[in-house]
């Protein structure tokens, strides 16, 4: 079954792992100190444009890369990568300070990573294809549990 690249019909489980809100008040402040920087030196009027085009461009920088989840009957996506479902293999939950290590010292560097700031827990997958260089995905998540039981469930269909 070739479902390389191939979304299913009826995604069964969906998060988008939008940005912390600290990341979105970093942004504000950053993209008004830069309109307050430009309107000092060139005038309001271009402080104000320069503020108001690098808010937009940001907010819409950080939607538009805002990865999302998701199970169909077919894969299991987190961004733009693509396991198949019957390449699922254990899946485990991992607590904030499990989520760290897993990361960092306990890192296996051929692992898929999908991580965001500000979500504390996150799930391993395990890759049961031989052909794949990756052998777990480490995704991060704000329904741990939701996201365990829909990957199971998606797996045995």
């Amino acid at each position: 079954m070739a479902t390389e690249g191939i979304d299913g019909k009826s995604p069964v489980f969906q998060e988008r792992l939008w940005p912390s809100l600290g990341m979105w008040v970093f942004a504000f402040i950053m993209t008004i100190s830069l309109g307050i920087a430009y309107g000092r030196a060139y005038g309001n009027t271009l402080g104000i444009i320069v503020a108001t085009s690098t808010t937009l461009a940001v907010a819409v920088g950080l939607i538009v890369n805002t990865p999302l989840i998701q199970i169909d009957e077919v894969n299991f996506r987190v961004g733009r990568a693509r396991l198949p479902l019957q390449f699922v293999g254990q899946i485990q939950k991992l607590d904030e300070q499990q989520s760290r290590r897993a990361r960092s010292i306990d890192a296996n560097s051929n692992a898929h990573f999908q991580l965001r700031g500000g979500i504390r827990g996150s799930v391993i997958v395990e890759v049961t294809d031989q052909q794949d260089p990756h052998p777990y995905w480490q995704v991060s998540t704000r329904n741990p549990d939701l996201l365990i039981a829909a990957l199971s469930s998606a797996k045995s269909i």
